[in-house]
C-alpha cells in the first residue's frame, strides 16, 4: 500500500474513533446541582407514557439524541444508555421535528415513571 493511501486510512480511522468517543462517556446526575449539558438531537412527539387508571398518563415531548449517551445518578434512575430525553417545558411543540441544540440540566424523576428528563431548557 502507498505511503499516501496509508496516512489516508490511519486519518480516516482516527476520525471515526474521535466521533463516537463522548458516546461511551458517562454523564454523572448529581440531583439539583447537575452542571447544566448541551445536547443536540431532533424534537419529536408527543410520546404517551404512563396509565390513566394510575393518574400518571402523560403526552410529553422529547430530544431524540443524534449520538446516545450514559447518564448516571448514582441512585433510583441508575446508569442508563439514553437515546431519547423528555423535554419537560410547555413551550416545546412549537419546535417539533426540528434539529435543535439545547442546553438543559437532566434530572431524575422518581415520580409518574423513574426516568430522566431535561429541565431548565435554553435553546443555543
Amino acid at each position: 500500500m502507498c505511503k499516501f493511501c496509508s496516512t489516508v486510512l490511519a486519518g480516516f480511522l482516527l476520525a471515526a474513533s474521535l466521533a463516537g468517543h463522548a458516546a461511551g462517556r458517562v454523564f454523572r446526575i448529581d440531583g439539583d446541582a447537575a452542571a447544566p449539558l448541551t445536547l443536540s438531537g431532533t424534537v419529536v412527539g408527543p410520546i404517551a407514557a404512563g396509565s390513566k387508571a394510575e393518574g400518571t398518563f402523560s403526552q410529553i415531548y422529547h430530544l431524540k439524541l443524534r449520538r446516545p449517551i450514559w447518564l448516571d445518578d448514582g441512585a433510583v434512575c441508575g446508569a442508563r444508555r439514553i437515546s431519547s430525553l423528555a423535554l419537560s417545558q410547555d413551550d416545546m411543540a412549537r419546535l417539533k421535528g426540528r434539529a435543535v441544540t439545547i442546553q438543559a440540566r437532566v434530572f431524575c424523576q422518581e415520580t409518574r415513571m423513574v426516568d430522566y428528563r431535561l429541565a431548565d431548557i435554553k435553546m443555543l
